[in-house]
This record gives structure tokens, sequence and C-alpha cells, in this order.
């Protein structure tokens, strides 16, 4: 189709011959919608070609349904070559509203009688997911970003005086929506679309599978005209008619067209579904749209305010509930009204648009600049307009059991899922046990569906972070992602439990194909993973493989690591040991804890061959050790590990382990504290010709057990001692290791630290102040280097005696 104006476009998309109506579409369009339905009864096909994969069509009995409310989405899950990782895995999805113009002619052609059939190719087909999403990204069928962006919509934006795409579309076309010429609206719309058509390059449609897609409507829609007995209508994207009047019936359709998918009906919601959040078909704000469409087909009945009133008088009730400092007085509203009328009429406009209301909320109620074209009254605008409705389906749903049973667990702990938007609960997980089980379920449903709930405050006893808090803090909200993930998930289990289990089955299954399977660690934070969620069916399976790790892995961080997994583990068991699933897991954790703690005594010893290059991970295992040896009664024997330390104690080791095997011995008690400050100090004292060792002996303290040095002076004196034999050349050498060693002490150890140093010194409250505000490196170079040019000068001229007089 060439560029031509709307009166000779109207001959073609009409072809009275051959019965064949074609009509140029914007999804989500409610003017598309409601010309759709009038053209649709005065044709009355007998058949109705619609742009939607044709593996979704077994789908439109079910969306037809009693019952069903938009918004709802045809899906369709990857197949099993993208879940083996050789194509995009995402799950497709085709949305639906109330005033998307597919589903008015799916139910217009249902009331006539007609065949419904879709034209374009199946979902998972390659050219349907070319469009460069990230892989986490819903896959769109329908795209329509070319009618937002491009040198045609740019140039008519500035003929017309719109200031964008979305602008333009709305004042061309969706002011069109109670004509009642649908002929001329869409020879409009056809004419337009043609535009862009003619204003897009050949490489890029051929790139994003718009020429695959094309040729399969082609093919479908001359199979048609063989075998219809009657008027003909396609109803595609206003982008694709151009390729598809007068072609010529297709000698071969592309690769794939057979394919079927795992096709599902879910509920789906306006946040979804608006095209600002992501979505990349349609229009955007789709509650302000549906807004215009229950208007347009009286769906409220005889309104006695306009729309404008209406969304406006609502977004300020709105507000007073939810966000009343951004509340406006009832003045500032009539204001708005007026102004959007007004706005309205001088752009010649029926009545107010998206635009005309927009501007009117910041022209009357914002006062102050907006910075960078943002506002928190605009934001709270926007996302009123973008609406929060989730759509429905009836009882008995065509639905996987893992989706019913989800949703009813979901009510039965009190979660609400009537709509898409955020959620927050408080649970005492300790305390209530009702408030235990529901913690289970969205444990559970963070493996099944991640998209549900996300904890934002709770005890974590495996990593130490508030592992004294008794109550969790969820976020969560159903969307059309979470039943998307569950219908994926459904062949693993009929409850969320037994799909989590199998979850975490298939994820130790992973570790041994990665060569992971003697990763205790890693075992090990499934296992934490499993008593979250409650689930007890995969608990034998993977305590039997977390021992297995056990005894073959020879890492001994990943087994320090893993016995402060488990120490965590065991406090959460007896914090809960009422709960009779909770008691049978315990049963299976001791034993467990026996065999990791004497794995990690067989292999402490090996520490003394440790050198300076792996010193560090070796300070990691023992501050592992020490947290978890502090718990007063630790569920695994202690006496093996302080066998393998004493041990320690008498070897030779990297000055760095020496110190922190000090720490260690003394934080679990083997030593006391006395005798931790004279093994520390004679360490110290042997390094004294090697001040850089001694730094190293002092960081390995200062990494497991700071209060060793802090609260012995005598290490301190030690310490100072050393350095005080330094020059001022080697003490800025050792300036920056000293540093680190430092940065462990909190501020009040470092004011004690200076407090014991400036007694030594006999120095007074001023020095300490000036202790406490050490230079950097360079700083203090720059002022050793003054101090050493003022003693040269004096020894020039002659008060050498006076430099050996100064204290």
């Amino acid at each position: 189709m060439s560029v031509l104006d709307p009166a000779a476009i109207a001959g073609r998309l009409f072809d009275t011959e051959r019965k064949l109506y074609f009509f140029p579409i914007r999804h989500h369009s409610p003017a598309c919608a409601l010309h759709l339905r009038d053209a649709l009864r005065a044709i009355r096909p007998a058949a109705v070609l619609i742009e939607g994969p044709v593996d979704f069509e077994p789908l439109i009995d079910e969306l037809l349904a009693p019952g069903v409310v938009p918004p709802v989405a045809m899906v369709a899950l990857p197949g099993s070559e993208a879940r083996a990782g050789k194509g995009r895995s995402g799950t497709t999805y085709y949305p639906i509203c109330s005033h998307s113009p597919e589903y008015v002619a799916i139910q217009e052609a249902r009331q006539l009688g007609a065949a419904i059939r879709f034209i374009d190719l199946p979902s998972r087909h390659p050219a349907m997911l070319s469009d460069g999403r990230d892989k986490d990204q819903p896959l769109l069928p329908m795209r329509e970003t070319i009618f937002d962006r491009g040198a045609y919509v740019q140039t008519m934006c500035a003929r017309t005086g719109f200031r964008d795409g979305l602008a333009l579309w709305d004042g061309l076309f969706e002011a069109r929506a109670r004509s009642t010429d649908w002929r001329s609206f869409f020879a409009s719309v056809g004419a337009y679309c043609a535009s862009l058509r003619a204003a897009s390059h050949t490489d890029e449609l051929l790139a994003d599978g718009t020429q695959a897609r094309e040729a399969m409507m082609r093919g479908c829609i001359h199979g048609a005209i063989a075998t219809a007995s009657g008027p003909i209508a396609v109803v595609t994207g206003g982008f694709h008619t151009p390729a598809l009047i007068d072609a010529q019936p297709e000698t071969s359709q592309p690769d794939g067209t057979n394919s079927r998918s795992d096709a599902w009906l879910i509920r789906y919601d306006f946040r979804a579904l608006d095209r600002l959040n992501g979505y990349g078909a349609g229009l955007p704000l789709p509650g302000f749209y549906e807004r215009v469409w229950e208007r347009l087909i009286g769906a409220n009945g005889e309104a006695e305010s306009s729309l404008t009133e209406e969304i406006l008088t609502s977004f300020r009730a709105h507000l007073i509930a939810n966000e009343p400092a951004l509340a406006f007085p009832f003045p500032t509203l009539r204001a708005m009204v007026e102004t959007a009328r007004r706005l309205a009429d001088l752009r010649e406009l029926s009545e107010p648009g998206r635009t005309e209301l927009f501007d009117a909320v910041q022209s009357s109620a914002i006062k102050e600049e907006i910075e960078l074209g943002s506002h928190p009254l605009l934001a709270a605008f926007t996302t009123f307009l973008g609406g929060d409705r989730l759509g429905d389906l009836p009882p008995g749903s065509r639905l996987p059991p893992l989706i019913q049973r989800a949703r009813g667990e979901a009510r039965a702990h009190g979660l609400s899922l009537e709509d898409a938007v955020p959620k927050t609960r408080e649970l005492d997980i300790y305390r209530k046990p009702r408030h235990t089980q529901a913690s289970r379920f969205l444990h559970a449903m963070r493996l099944v569906a991640p998209a549900f709930a996300q904890r934002v405050k709770g005890p974590d006893r495996v990593h130490g972070f508030r592992a004294d808090t008794l109550m969790e803090t969820w976020t969560y909200a159903w969307s059309p992602v979470v039943e998307a993930s569950l219908i994926e998930r459904a062949a693993d289990g009929e409850t969320v439990q037994d799909v989590a289990a199998a979850i975490l089955i298939r994820r130790l299954a992973d570790l041994e194909k990665e060569g992971q399977s003697n990763n205790t660690e890693a075992a090990f934070n499934l296992l934490s993973t499993a008593f979250d969620a409650g689930i007890g069916g995969a608990a034998d399976t993977l305590m039997a493989a977390v021992s297995a790790a056990v005894g073959a892995d020879t890492n001994l961080l990943r087994l320090t690591n893993a016995l402060v997994i488990g120490e965590g583990l065991d406090g959460r068991a007896k914090a809960m040991h009422s709960d009779a699933t909770v008691r049978a897991f315990a049963s299976l954790l001791t034993p467990l804890l026996d065999r990791l703690a004497r794995r990690i005594a067989e292999l402490l010893p090996d520490l003394a061959a440790v050198d300076a290059d792996h010193v560090g991970e070796a300070t990691q295992c023992l501050a592992a050790l020490v947290e978890a040896m502090a718990d007063p009664d630790p569920p695994f024997p202690t006496q093996p590990l302080r066998d393998a330390l004493a041990q320690l104690l008498s070897a030779q080791l990297d000055p760095q382990l020496t110190g922190a095997v000090i720490a260690v011995a003394a934080s679990i008690g083997q030593i006391d504290e006395t005798e931790a400050g004279r093994r520390l100090s004679a360490a110290l004292a042997g390094a004294f010709e090697r001040p850089g060792e001694a730094i190293r002996t002092l960081s390995g303290v200062m990494a497991l057990a700071p209060q060793l040095f802090v609260n012995d002076s005598g290490v301190i004196a030690a310490v100072d001692d050393l350095f005080g034999a330094v020059d001022d050349q080697g003490f800025l050498a050792l300036l920056p290791q000293l540093r680190m060693a430092f940065a462990e002490l909190s501020p009040h150890e470092t004011d004690r630290v200076a407090a014991v140093v400036a007694a030594a010194h006999r120095a007074g409250d001023d020095d300490i102040a000036v202790l406490q505000q050490v230079p950097d490196a360079r700083v203090l170079s720059d002022h050793l280097a003054l101090s050493e040019r003022l003693r040269n000068r004096w020894r020039e001229d002659g008060l050498a005696q006076w430099l050996e007089q100064a204290p």
C-alpha cells in the first residue's frame, strides 16, 4: 500500500468485490475497538481473521466462557528445547483487556456465528521471539514501538503541535471514537500506518521477524478466501496491513508454522499491561483507556459528570485516602477540570484526552519547579491512570491443580490476591504457629514463583544478621508472572511444597553436573532453604547428599562456612521445638553436624602448611569456626576441634595465622586472655627485627578478636616499643599495613589504645586529641620531611645540642 489519502486507502481496505475487509488497528485502542464492533455488525462476516499466534486458537472458547473478566492473557510456556538451554526460556504472553480490538472482534464474531481464526506465527516461533529483550522479560508477539518514534512520527508532531507519538495518536484517532463513520476512521488509520510503513527500513523488518510473520498471515488469508462462503474480516496491527493487501498467495510458509505450544489462559493485570512498565505494544495507562471504553459503550449508564470530572475527582479521593500529603483542595480540582476543557478546545479536540489531563494537573496543582520532568504528583497520577485491576477466570477454568492449590493456600494464610498491588505482611514466626506456616509458604513460593514474594527483614541465623529478631516482614503481589511460573512448574507436583522439593532436588543434581557435588557449603545452603520452606519430603534426600559432600570435601573454608549454616539451622530448630516437622528435621541434622565437625578437625592441622598467598582464606576459615563455636551449647562435638587447634598453637605458622590461631583459642576459652596476651607479646617480640611480620601477626588478631589487643596493656606496649625502634621512613613504609590492621577497631577501642599509648609517653589530653587526628600517609610523609629539613638547618646553625636536649 503506497502513502495515499484516506479516500483512496478506503477503496483498497474494503474490497467489496472479493468481500475482503482489512481493519488496521492499534492494540488496546478503544477507538479502534468501537469502530471495529460497528463494522463487523455492518458487514456480518463469515470469517474473522485476527493477528494472534495460531497455537493460541484453542484458547478462544475459554476466553469467551461466562465469568471471564479481562484483563487476561494467553500464555505459552517454553518448550523442551528452551528448557534445555537451546532457546529463549521466557514465557510468551498475549494480553487482552476489555478495550482490545482483538477481544471485541472475537466477541462479535461469536455473536455473528462467524469462524474465528488466528493467523500469526506460533508463539514460540523464532521470528516471534526476536525482540532483543532481556531473557527474563515477558515475550510479546505484539510490538508497536514504530508508532512512537521514527522520522515520520517526528515530522507529524512538528506539523501538528503534538508533543510525542502517543499524543499524536490520541489527537488523530482516539478523539474520533464517537464518530459513526467506521469506513472513514479505518481509512485514516490505514493512511497513517501506510506512512509509518513507508518510513521503515526493510532490513529492520527482516531482522525483527516482521516479514516472516506477514508471510504467515498472507498464507492464512488466502486459505480463508478459498474456503469462506461470505465476507472475510482481517484484523491486524495497522503496521502489517500494507503488506497484506493485494498480496499474492505464498508459495510456502515459514518453517515451524505447524508447531504447537503448551498454552493456557491466565489472569492478567493493568500494571503488567501498561506499556510504560515494559509492555511492547498498544497504548499506555490502561486504567485510563478502560474508563474511556466504559464511557463509549455506556457501561456506567447515563453519567451525570464528564469523564474529565470523574477521573480528576476520583484521583483527588485516591490521594486523600492513600497519599494525603499530595492531596489538593477542591478549588484546585475545579481549576484542573476547566483547564483540561480549555486545552481540548484550543487543540480542537472533542473532549480532553490523556495529554490534556496531565497538562491540567501540572499547571493547576504544581507551583514549584519540576526537576528532570518528574514530580511526585505527576508520578501519582501516572500510577492512578495505569490502574491496578486484576482480571479473573470463572471457577472450573482449565488450570493446573498447582495454581488452584497455591491460591487456596495463600488465602488460607491471610494473603490478599484481589489485585496486583504489592502488599506487606508481618509474621511472628517463633511465637505464632499460623505465622510460622505462612512463612514456610512464602519461602516455598520464593522457589516456585520468585516474583510472588520478597522477604524485606527477618532473622538470619545462618549469616548472623538480626539472628535474635522475632518478626519477618514480607512484600508480596499476585501477578500474571506468578501464574505463568506456577503453570511452568505444574509438571513437578500439585502442591507448592512438592514443587519446591522437586526444585531443590534438581538443584542438587545440578551441583553434581557442575562438578560441585562435594561443595558442602552449597549443599548446606540448599538444606537451609528446605528448612525455611518446611519441606519435609526432600529432607532425607538432601541430608544424604549433604553427608556425602562432607565426606568428599577438602575445602576447609566451605566446610567451616557450612558449620556456621548448620549451627544456625539448629538454633532455628530449637526455637520451634514444638513443631513436629522441625523435630524430625533436627533429628536428621544432629548426626550430620557431628560428622562435619570431625571432618573439619581432620583438616585443621593442614593450616600449618599455608603460605602467605593463602593465609587470607585460612583466616576466614578460623573466623567461621569462632562464629560456629560461639554458642555455649553447640550442636556438634567441640573436643576434636580443640585438639586440632592445640596442635596449631604449638606449630610454626605464618605470622598472620599465628595471631589468628591465638585469637581463636582465646575466643573459645581454650586459653584465657592473660595467656593469649603473653603468647601475642612473645610473637611480637620475636619479630622485633621484622616489624612487617609483627603487623601481620597483629592483623590476624584484629580480624578475629581485637579485644585481645585493646584490653592488654602489655600487648599495646610491645607494639609501641616495636615501632619506637623503627625510623621515620620505615614507619611510613609500614603505615598502610598498620592502618588496615587498626581498621577492625571501633572508635571506642581506638580511644582506649590511644589513652594507653599516651600514658606511656606521659602525654596530656591535647596530645591525645592530636593522636586521634592521624593524617594520611602523604600528609604524614610531608610533615616528616619538613621535620628533617628543620633538623638539618639547626645543625648547620650550630644548634645540634638543642636537638639532643629535646624530650
